[in-house]
Protein backbone atom coordinates (compact mmCIF):
# COMPACT_ATOMS: atom_id res chain seq x y z
CA UNK A 1 0.00 0.00 0.00
CA UNK A 2 3.62 2.51 0.73
CA UNK A 3 2.76 4.89 -1.81
CA UNK A 4 -0.36 4.37 -3.43
CA UNK A 5 -3.21 7.16 -3.37
CA UNK A 6 -6.19 6.77 -2.17
CA UNK A 7 -9.15 9.16 -2.31
CA UNK A 8 -12.58 9.24 -0.18
CA UNK A 9 -15.52 11.00 -1.32
CA UNK A 10 -17.70 12.49 1.75
CA UNK A 11 -20.46 14.93 1.99
CA UNK A 12 -19.87 16.70 4.89
CA UNK A 13 -16.91 18.26 7.12
CA UNK A 14 -14.27 16.22 8.05
CA UNK A 15 -14.60 17.11 11.63
CA UNK A 16 -17.88 15.52 11.30
CA UNK A 17 -17.59 12.09 9.72
CA UNK A 18 -15.51 9.79 12.21
CA UNK A 19 -16.16 6.93 9.99
CA UNK A 20 -13.87 8.54 7.28
CA UNK A 21 -11.17 9.78 9.95
CA UNK A 22 -10.55 6.28 10.73
CA UNK A 23 -10.27 4.91 7.80
CA UNK A 24 -8.08 8.19 6.63
CA UNK A 25 -6.04 7.68 9.49
CA UNK A 26 -6.00 3.76 9.36
CA UNK A 27 -5.11 3.51 5.79
CA UNK A 28 -2.25 7.03 6.43
CA UNK A 29 -0.09 4.91 8.76
CA UNK A 30 -0.18 1.56 6.63
CA UNK A 31 1.90 4.25 4.25
CA UNK A 32 -1.08 5.55 1.35
CA UNK A 33 -1.02 9.07 0.31
CA UNK A 34 -5.11 9.58 1.40
CA UNK A 35 -6.86 13.00 0.48
CA UNK A 36 -10.47 12.92 1.42
CA UNK A 37 -12.83 15.30 -0.25
CA UNK A 38 -15.93 17.07 1.81
CA UNK A 39 -17.71 20.07 1.77
CA UNK A 40 -17.74 23.22 4.20
CA UNK A 41 -20.24 25.34 5.70
CA UNK A 42 -18.80 26.74 8.60
CA UNK A 43 -15.63 28.35 9.49
CA UNK A 44 -15.05 26.84 12.67
CA UNK A 45 -15.76 23.37 11.67
CA UNK A 46 -13.36 23.98 8.41
CA UNK A 47 -10.50 25.28 10.62
CA UNK A 48 -10.83 21.65 12.52
CA UNK A 49 -11.36 19.77 9.20
CA UNK A 50 -7.75 21.28 8.32
CA UNK A 51 -6.26 20.40 11.87
CA UNK A 52 -7.11 17.03 11.71
CA UNK A 53 -5.78 16.52 8.42
CA UNK A 54 -2.36 17.53 9.52
CA UNK A 55 -2.79 15.48 12.45
CA UNK A 56 -3.70 12.32 10.50
CA UNK A 57 -0.86 13.09 7.76
CA UNK A 58 -3.80 13.23 5.16
CA UNK A 59 -5.43 15.94 2.94
CA UNK A 60 -8.51 17.50 3.38
CA UNK A 61 -10.15 19.34 0.09
CA UNK A 62 -13.74 20.89 0.16
CA UNK A 63 -15.17 20.14 -3.05
CA UNK A 64 -17.82 22.59 -2.59
CA UNK A 65 -17.74 25.80 -0.20
CA UNK A 66 -21.04 26.91 1.28
CA UNK A 67 -19.55 29.53 4.04
CA UNK A 68 -20.61 32.53 2.13
CA UNK A 69 -23.83 31.11 0.37
CA UNK A 70 -22.61 31.00 -3.36
CA UNK A 71 -26.05 31.77 -5.30
CA UNK A 72 -25.16 29.81 -8.33
CA UNK A 73 -24.62 26.55 -6.55
CA UNK A 74 -27.92 27.24 -4.46
CA UNK A 75 -29.90 27.71 -7.94
CA UNK A 76 -28.40 24.59 -9.48
CA UNK A 77 -29.92 22.69 -6.46
CA UNK A 78 -33.28 24.38 -6.43
CA UNK A 79 -33.30 23.70 -9.99
CA UNK A 80 -32.14 19.90 -9.33
CA UNK A 81 -34.98 19.16 -6.48
CA UNK A 82 -37.91 20.89 -8.62
CA UNK A 83 -37.14 18.99 -11.79
CA UNK A 84 -37.22 15.93 -9.92
CA UNK A 85 -39.96 16.89 -7.47
CA UNK A 86 -42.19 18.43 -11.04
CA UNK A 87 -40.74 15.84 -13.67
CA UNK A 88 -38.61 13.36 -12.25
CA UNK A 89 -36.01 14.38 -13.66
CA UNK A 90 -32.86 13.09 -12.11
CA UNK A 91 -29.45 15.64 -12.07
CA UNK A 92 -26.58 15.55 -10.40
CA UNK A 93 -27.29 17.95 -7.77
CA UNK A 94 -30.09 16.21 -6.37
CA UNK A 95 -27.63 13.62 -5.39
CA UNK A 96 -25.99 16.49 -3.58
CA UNK A 97 -24.35 19.50 -4.63
CA UNK A 98 -20.88 18.40 -4.67
CA UNK A 99 -21.27 15.42 -7.44
CA UNK A 100 -19.97 16.97 -10.67
CA UNK A 101 -16.62 17.62 -8.18
CA UNK A 102 -16.49 15.13 -7.18
CA UNK A 103 -15.84 13.39 -11.19
CA UNK A 104 -13.92 16.43 -11.78
CA UNK A 105 -11.44 16.22 -8.86
CA UNK A 106 -10.97 12.39 -9.00
CA UNK A 107 -10.33 12.73 -12.66
CA UNK A 108 -7.47 15.33 -11.65
CA UNK A 109 -5.72 13.37 -8.73
CA UNK A 110 -6.10 10.23 -10.60
CA UNK A 111 -5.92 7.90 -6.92
CA UNK A 112 -5.24 4.22 -7.36
CA UNK A 113 -8.54 4.16 -5.36
CA UNK A 114 -11.13 5.67 -4.51
CA UNK A 115 -13.83 5.08 -1.97
CA UNK A 116 -17.75 6.31 -1.87
CA UNK A 117 -18.93 7.37 1.49
CA UNK A 118 -22.13 9.37 0.78
CA UNK A 119 -25.21 9.81 -1.62
CA UNK A 120 -23.29 11.97 -4.35
CA UNK A 121 -20.86 9.47 -4.60
CA UNK A 122 -23.51 7.03 -6.05
CA UNK A 123 -24.00 9.28 -9.18
CA UNK A 124 -20.10 9.94 -9.26
CA UNK A 125 -19.01 6.61 -8.46
CA UNK A 126 -20.36 4.68 -11.29
CA UNK A 127 -19.12 7.20 -13.95
CA UNK A 128 -15.82 6.81 -12.40
CA UNK A 129 -15.89 2.45 -12.62
CA UNK A 130 -16.99 3.52 -16.42
CA UNK A 131 -14.32 5.87 -17.01
CA UNK A 132 -11.94 3.28 -15.99
CA UNK A 133 -10.78 4.03 -12.20
CA UNK A 134 -11.03 1.59 -9.36
CA UNK A 135 -13.94 2.61 -6.98
CA UNK A 136 -15.65 1.36 -3.85
CA UNK A 137 -17.89 2.15 -1.15
CA UNK A 138 -18.83 2.02 2.14
CA UNK A 139 -22.42 1.90 3.18
CA UNK A 140 -22.66 4.06 6.54
CA UNK A 141 -26.10 3.65 5.58
CA UNK A 142 -27.79 1.86 3.02
CA UNK A 143 -28.41 5.61 1.45
CA UNK A 144 -31.79 4.50 -0.68
CA UNK A 145 -33.38 2.33 2.63
CA UNK A 146 -32.89 5.24 4.53
CA UNK A 147 -35.41 8.92 5.63
CA UNK A 148 -38.87 9.07 6.72
CA UNK A 149 -41.65 8.19 3.90
CA UNK A 150 -42.00 12.04 3.36
CA UNK A 151 -38.69 12.69 2.95
CA UNK A 152 -38.22 9.56 0.62
CA UNK A 153 -40.35 11.27 -1.68
CA UNK A 154 -37.91 13.88 -2.54
CA UNK A 155 -35.04 11.54 -3.30
CA UNK A 156 -34.22 9.79 -6.12
CA UNK A 157 -34.72 6.66 -4.17
CA UNK A 158 -34.58 4.24 -7.26
CA UNK A 159 -31.62 5.96 -9.01
CA UNK A 160 -29.91 5.76 -5.86
CA UNK A 161 -30.79 2.34 -5.68
CA UNK A 162 -29.82 1.64 -9.39
CA UNK A 163 -26.28 3.51 -8.49
CA UNK A 164 -26.00 1.19 -5.24
CA UNK A 165 -26.23 -2.28 -6.93
CA UNK A 166 -23.64 -1.46 -9.71
CA UNK A 167 -20.82 0.07 -7.03
CA UNK A 168 -21.70 -3.75 -5.61
CA UNK A 169 -21.15 -5.51 -8.22
CA UNK A 170 -18.43 -3.50 -9.86
CA UNK A 171 -16.52 -1.98 -6.99
CA UNK A 172 -13.24 -3.01 -6.00
CA UNK A 173 -14.12 -3.29 -2.28
CA UNK A 174 -17.42 -3.02 -0.41
CA UNK A 175 -17.95 -1.93 3.37
CA UNK A 176 -21.17 -1.93 5.39
CA UNK A 177 -21.46 -1.11 9.58
CA UNK A 178 -22.83 -4.57 10.52
CA UNK A 179 -22.96 -8.36 9.54
CA UNK A 180 -26.67 -7.59 9.68
CA UNK A 181 -26.46 -5.16 6.89
CA UNK A 182 -23.83 -6.57 4.79
CA UNK A 183 -26.12 -9.71 4.61
CA UNK A 184 -29.00 -7.58 3.23
CA UNK A 185 -27.24 -6.09 0.79
CA UNK A 186 -25.91 -9.02 -0.59
CA UNK A 187 -28.91 -10.72 -0.91
CA UNK A 188 -30.24 -7.46 -2.27
CA UNK A 189 -27.97 -7.25 -4.73
CA UNK A 190 -27.33 -10.79 -5.51
CA UNK A 191 -23.59 -11.13 -4.58
CA UNK A 192 -21.33 -14.25 -4.25
CA UNK A 193 -19.70 -12.76 -1.13
CA UNK A 194 -21.34 -10.21 1.08
CA UNK A 195 -19.46 -7.05 1.60
CA UNK A 196 -16.96 -6.95 4.34
CA UNK A 197 -18.41 -5.41 7.90
CA UNK A 198 -16.41 -2.52 9.57
CA UNK A 199 -18.42 -1.37 12.40
CA UNK A 200 -18.55 2.03 13.64
CA UNK A 201 -16.06 1.51 16.39
CA UNK A 202 -13.42 3.58 17.82
CA UNK A 203 -9.58 3.43 18.84
CA UNK A 204 -9.07 2.44 22.60
CA UNK A 205 -5.96 4.62 22.49
CA UNK A 206 -8.11 7.60 22.55
CA UNK A 207 -10.68 6.40 24.68
CA UNK A 208 -10.80 8.86 27.95
CA UNK A 209 -8.82 6.89 31.32
CA UNK A 210 -10.57 9.21 34.29
CA UNK A 211 -13.61 11.14 34.69
CA UNK A 212 -12.69 14.68 34.87
CA UNK A 213 -16.74 15.50 34.88
CA UNK A 214 -16.10 17.81 31.80
CA UNK A 215 -19.73 18.59 31.38
CA UNK A 216 -20.10 19.28 35.20
CA UNK A 217 -22.85 17.00 35.76
CA UNK A 218 -24.36 16.56 39.58
CA UNK A 219 -22.01 13.99 41.27
CA UNK A 220 -24.57 13.02 43.25
CA UNK A 221 -27.77 11.95 40.89
CA UNK A 222 -27.97 9.20 38.01
CA UNK A 223 -26.81 10.96 34.85
CA UNK A 224 -28.34 10.10 31.19
CA UNK A 225 -26.55 11.31 28.07
CA UNK A 226 -27.96 11.31 24.39
CA UNK A 227 -26.00 12.82 21.76
CA UNK A 228 -26.26 14.18 17.79
CA UNK A 229 -25.87 16.92 15.64
CA UNK A 230 -29.68 17.70 15.87
CA UNK A 231 -32.08 17.27 19.04
CA UNK A 232 -35.61 17.57 17.74
CA UNK A 233 -38.05 14.97 17.05
CA UNK A 234 -37.86 11.47 15.21
CA UNK A 235 -35.55 10.68 17.12
CA UNK A 236 -36.73 8.97 20.58
CA UNK A 237 -36.94 11.90 22.73
CA UNK A 238 -40.25 12.10 23.10
CA UNK A 239 -40.93 8.68 24.54
CA UNK A 240 -38.13 9.69 26.93
CA UNK A 241 -39.39 12.39 28.00
CA UNK A 242 -42.69 10.82 28.81
CA UNK A 243 -40.62 8.17 30.72
CA UNK A 244 -38.64 10.53 32.59
CA UNK A 245 -42.00 12.02 34.17
CA UNK A 246 -43.25 8.95 35.42
CA UNK A 247 -39.73 8.06 37.18
CA UNK A 248 -39.12 8.07 40.88
CA UNK A 249 -35.01 9.13 41.84
CA UNK A 250 -32.23 11.62 41.72
CA UNK A 251 -31.98 12.03 37.59
CA UNK A 252 -30.24 14.31 35.27
CA UNK A 253 -30.74 14.17 31.33
CA UNK A 254 -28.17 15.76 29.27
CA UNK A 255 -28.69 16.21 25.64
CA UNK A 256 -25.87 17.07 23.67
CA UNK A 257 -26.64 18.74 20.31
CA UNK A 258 -28.23 21.92 18.85
CA UNK A 259 -31.77 23.11 19.32
CA UNK A 260 -32.60 25.63 17.48
CA UNK A 261 -35.68 26.55 16.66
CA UNK A 262 -37.47 23.92 18.41
CA UNK A 263 -37.69 25.18 21.34
CA UNK A 264 -41.56 24.41 21.53
CA UNK A 265 -41.30 20.92 20.93
CA UNK A 266 -38.58 20.64 23.29
CA UNK A 267 -40.96 21.85 26.01
CA UNK A 268 -43.77 19.94 25.04
CA UNK A 269 -41.41 16.87 25.27
CA UNK A 270 -40.34 17.21 28.48
CA UNK A 271 -42.75 18.96 30.93
CA UNK A 272 -41.94 21.43 33.21
CA UNK A 273 -42.05 19.36 36.45
CA UNK A 274 -38.84 17.61 35.04
CA UNK A 275 -37.22 20.41 32.57
CA UNK A 276 -34.50 21.59 35.38
CA UNK A 277 -33.23 18.32 35.05
CA UNK A 278 -32.75 18.37 31.40
CA UNK A 279 -29.43 19.85 30.29
CA UNK A 280 -28.48 21.17 26.73
CA UNK A 281 -24.74 20.74 26.04
CA UNK A 282 -23.20 22.14 23.26
CA UNK A 283 -21.84 20.49 20.23
CA UNK A 284 -17.71 19.79 20.89
CA UNK A 285 -15.19 19.12 18.29
CA UNK A 286 -14.32 15.52 18.08
CA UNK A 287 -11.49 15.37 19.31
CA UNK A 288 -13.06 16.68 22.60
CA UNK A 289 -16.27 14.60 22.46
CA UNK A 290 -15.21 11.17 24.91
CA UNK A 291 -13.85 13.39 27.49
CA UNK A 292 -17.45 14.82 27.52
CA UNK A 293 -19.08 11.88 27.08
CA UNK A 294 -17.72 10.18 30.08
CA UNK A 295 -18.97 12.30 32.37
CA UNK A 296 -21.85 10.57 32.77
CA UNK A 297 -23.50 6.89 33.67
CA UNK A 298 -25.79 5.56 30.77
CA UNK A 299 -26.35 6.43 27.06
CA UNK A 300 -29.47 6.02 25.40
CA UNK A 301 -29.74 4.39 21.59
CA UNK A 302 -32.74 5.14 21.18
CA UNK A 303 -33.10 4.54 17.37
CA UNK A 304 -36.41 4.05 15.97
CA UNK A 305 -36.04 1.35 12.90
CA UNK A 306 -39.02 2.69 10.54
CA UNK A 307 -36.67 1.67 7.69
CA UNK A 308 -33.95 -0.70 6.77
CA UNK A 309 -31.31 1.11 7.14
CA UNK A 310 -31.67 2.50 10.25
CA UNK A 311 -32.72 -1.03 11.78
CA UNK A 312 -29.66 -2.38 9.73
CA UNK A 313 -26.90 -0.10 10.81
CA UNK A 314 -25.38 0.25 14.18
CA UNK A 315 -24.46 3.67 14.96
CA UNK A 316 -21.22 5.54 16.24
CA UNK A 317 -23.62 6.34 19.30
CA UNK A 318 -23.70 2.94 21.01
CA UNK A 319 -19.85 2.53 20.55
CA UNK A 320 -19.08 5.94 22.23
CA UNK A 321 -21.21 4.76 24.99
CA UNK A 322 -18.78 1.85 25.41
CA UNK A 323 -15.21 3.71 25.10
CA UNK A 324 -16.01 6.19 27.65
CA UNK A 325 -17.53 4.13 30.58
CA UNK A 326 -21.37 4.52 29.76
CA UNK A 327 -23.79 1.70 30.31
CA UNK A 328 -26.22 1.29 27.66
CA UNK A 329 -30.32 1.12 27.25
CA UNK A 330 -30.75 0.43 23.65
CA UNK A 331 -34.05 -0.46 21.51
CA UNK A 332 -34.06 -3.76 19.73
CA UNK A 333 -32.51 -3.26 16.15
CA UNK A 334 -30.87 -5.72 13.99
CA UNK A 335 -27.52 -3.55 14.14
CA UNK A 336 -27.86 -2.72 18.23
CA UNK A 337 -28.59 -6.64 18.95
CA UNK A 338 -25.61 -7.50 16.86
CA UNK A 339 -23.31 -5.78 18.92
CA UNK A 340 -24.51 -6.19 22.40
CA UNK A 341 -24.84 -9.87 21.74
CA UNK A 342 -20.85 -9.81 21.68
CA UNK A 343 -20.63 -7.63 24.67
CA UNK A 344 -22.71 -8.71 27.40
CA UNK A 345 -23.52 -7.52 30.24
CA UNK A 346 -23.34 -3.70 28.84
CA UNK A 347 -26.59 -2.78 28.89
CA UNK A 348 -30.08 -3.34 28.02
CA UNK A 349 -32.46 -3.77 24.92
CA UNK A 350 -36.24 -2.83 24.80
CA UNK A 351 -38.38 -2.39 22.20
CA UNK A 352 -39.06 0.62 19.99
CA UNK A 353 -41.60 3.13 20.92
CA UNK A 354 -42.40 0.49 24.38
CA UNK A 355 -43.13 3.38 27.17
CA UNK A 356 -43.93 1.33 29.49
CA UNK A 357 -40.76 -0.65 28.80
CA UNK A 358 -37.98 2.40 29.07
CA UNK A 359 -39.66 3.74 32.02
CA UNK A 360 -39.17 0.56 34.05
CA UNK A 361 -35.56 0.25 33.01
CA UNK A 362 -34.62 4.09 33.70
CA UNK A 363 -36.52 3.03 37.12
CA UNK A 364 -33.96 -0.50 37.35
CA UNK A 365 -30.71 1.93 36.98
CA UNK A 366 -32.32 4.61 39.58
CA UNK A 367 -32.75 1.65 42.29
CA UNK A 368 -29.91 -0.77 41.19
CA UNK A 369 -26.17 1.38 41.45
CA UNK A 370 -24.57 -1.14 41.23
CA UNK A 371 -25.81 -3.17 38.53
CA UNK A 372 -24.84 0.06 36.71
CA UNK A 373 -21.42 0.61 37.89
CA UNK A 374 -20.68 -3.48 36.93
CA UNK A 375 -22.45 -2.57 32.75
CA UNK A 376 -20.00 0.68 33.09
CA UNK A 377 -17.06 -1.93 34.41
CA UNK A 378 -17.77 -4.14 31.30
CA UNK A 379 -18.48 -1.55 28.49
CA UNK A 380 -14.77 -0.77 28.97
CA UNK A 381 -13.73 -3.96 28.49
CA UNK A 382 -15.68 -4.50 25.16
CA UNK A 383 -14.20 -1.57 24.11
CA UNK A 384 -10.86 -2.26 24.24
CA UNK A 385 -11.34 -5.59 23.42
CA UNK A 386 -14.08 -7.12 20.67
CA UNK A 387 -15.46 -3.57 19.45
CA UNK A 388 -12.13 -1.93 19.58
CA UNK A 389 -11.03 -0.05 15.92
CA UNK A 390 -7.84 -1.92 16.64
CA UNK A 391 -9.61 -5.47 16.26
CA UNK A 392 -11.05 -4.13 12.62
CA UNK A 393 -8.82 -2.34 11.78
CA UNK A 394 -5.75 -4.99 9.71
CA UNK A 395 -9.36 -6.59 8.05
CA UNK A 396 -10.13 -2.63 6.56
CA UNK A 397 -6.49 -2.65 5.74
CA UNK A 398 -6.33 -6.39 4.04
CA UNK A 399 -9.19 -5.65 1.78
CA UNK A 400 -7.66 -2.17 0.52
CA UNK A 401 -4.81 -3.88 -0.15
CA UNK A 402 -6.00 -6.47 -2.11
CA UNK A 403 -8.53 -3.83 -4.12
CA UNK A 404 -5.23 -1.89 -4.42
Amino acid sequence: MKGKKVALLTLQHFANAPRAQKEAGSLARAGADVTVFGSWWNDERAQEDLALAERLGITYIPLIDLRNSPLGLRIKGKIAREAFKRFGIVLPEVYGLSARAMIREIKRLKPDLTMVHCEPGLWAGPRLIKAGFKVGIDFEDWFSEDLLPEARKERPVGALAAGEKYMLKNGAVNFATTEAMAANLSNWAGLETPPTSIPNTFPWADSPKEDINADKRDPNCVSFYWFSQTIGPGRGLEILGHALSKVRGNWQLHLRGTLRNRQDWFEETFLESIRDRVIIQPIVPNRDLPTHSASHDIGLALEDPFCKSRDLTATNKIFEYMRCGLATIATRTSGQVEVLDKAQGVGWIIEPKDEDALIERIQFCLDHPDKVAAAKSLAKEAAAGVWSWEAFEPILVEKISQAL
